[in-house]
């Protein structure tokens, strides 16, 4: 299986949401609200946390309803919100302008420029032809329907990633793929999680959502051209962009949110290739600790140049997987990841790894 995180998109020109922090600022200071920024990377600091765009966004969520928020963020914030406020916090609606500005940018940010497609296709041709020597099993989500699969290594693609750019290789390949959705109309495709009992080569498992997917009425849908180009055809006034916003907690027990990560979570995989993720998503690390102990012989391989940084954010209990985490510490797209990921999906240990990656391809891993 392969796991995309955001720096997997910024190859293609897709801010993180780290590199969207100072633009977060820059509305903020627009909107003339200079001095709630201040007073929120202060209080962040204090408390030694990072004031980047999640930890920004989630106070500003919390400030519209805080009496929502002060019970979202558990009974600690309750308590001590009651011995140092003398009166109920007043709700912030006057920043709802500000949050649905925010929202409208990060849909604006996801959307792909038109010159990466060609780098998009090289990139991602090479990288499905190197795991296509790997095999791991699939599970349906509805068993009884269709048996379990055997399938190459790259034909389940997850991500938290809201944008297009897995979608976008799919459809310029003509490549059939389950990804929850189904019709025939590409402007009103509704969910439908049975296409992931289905035998089709590859599935795309998006957990946070995805712009081009939206909540209309009672149903949900996604199409697979810009709706807002769409007028007389699509219903414009769309009543909600299906995605989870970078809140500090993200509703994945909701549906549709649960469904997707059922799929992500049921999966067996024995190669789990991670591009570009920070393990800041405790659902995600969870699932994925589950598969490691659950087979002693999975291995878990991650490409990012902060390799070595971002491991430390995937378990209390690092250790205890450290052996079987094999780190790329090279860029999504550099030539030479392609090399060391043919050696690691054969390799069973990080030790096993670095010393075939010396013998057969004549490099170090830090190269």
């Amino acid at each position: 299986m392969i796991f995309l995180g955001a720096g997997a998109s910024k190859r293609f020109g897709i801010k993180t949401l780290q590199d969207m922090t100072d633009d977060l600022i820059k509305i903020l200071k627009e909107k003339k609200h200079e001095q709630m920024i201040v007073e929120i990377i202060d209080g962040l600091k204090r408390f030694q946390m990072i004031p980047d765009f999640e930890a920004i966004y989630t106070i500003i969520d919390g400030l519209i309803d805080p009496q929502n928020a002060i019970k979202y963020y558990g009974p600690f914030t309750a308590y001590m919100c009651k011995n140092l406020l003398k009166d109920t916090l007043p709700s912030r609606e006057d920043l709802l302008d500000l949050l649905k500005v925010t929202r409208e940018y990060i849909y604006e940010e996801c959307k792909l420029k038109p010159e990466f497609h060609a780098n998009i296709k090289s990139i991602f041709n090479r990288l499905f032809d190197v795991l296509e020597m790997g095999v791991d099993r699939r599970f349906p989500i509805n068993p009884s329907i269709s048996s379990i699969q055997n399938v190459n290594i790259g034909y389940t693609i997850a991500t938290t990633n809201y944008d297009l750019i897995a979608e976008s290789y799919l459809w310029n390949k003509g490549e059939e793929f389950a990804d929850g959705f189904r019709g025939n109309n590409p402007f009103e495709r509704k969910l439908d999680f049975t296409t992931f009992s289905e035998k089709r080569e590859r599935w795309l498992v998006k957990l946070h959502g995805s712009i081009w997917q939206y909540r209309y009425q009672d149903k949900i849908f996604k199409t697979n051209q810009d709706p807002e180009k769409l007028k007389g055809i699509f219903p414009v006034n769309i009543d909600e962009k299906m995605m989870i916003y970078p809140t500090g907690e993200k509703p994945i027990l909701k549906d549709p949110y649960y469904s997707f990560y059922r799929v992500f979570r049921m999966q067996e995989w024995s190669r789990l290739i991670v591009i570009g993720y920070s393990f800041r998503d405790d659902p995600v690390n969870i699932a994925i600790n589950q598969n490691m102990d659950r087979d002693e012989n999975s291995t878990l391989i991650i490409v990012d140049p902060k390799a070595e940084e971002i491991i430390k954010n995937f378990s209390p209990d690092l250790q205890r997987y450290l052996s079987r985490i094999i780190r790329i510490p090279n860029e999504f797209g550099n030539e030479i990841i392609f090399d060391k990921l043919e050696v690691a999906i054969k390799a069973s240990n990080y030790e096993e790894y670095r010393e075939k990656l010396r013998k057969e391809k004549n490099l170090s891993p830090l190269d």
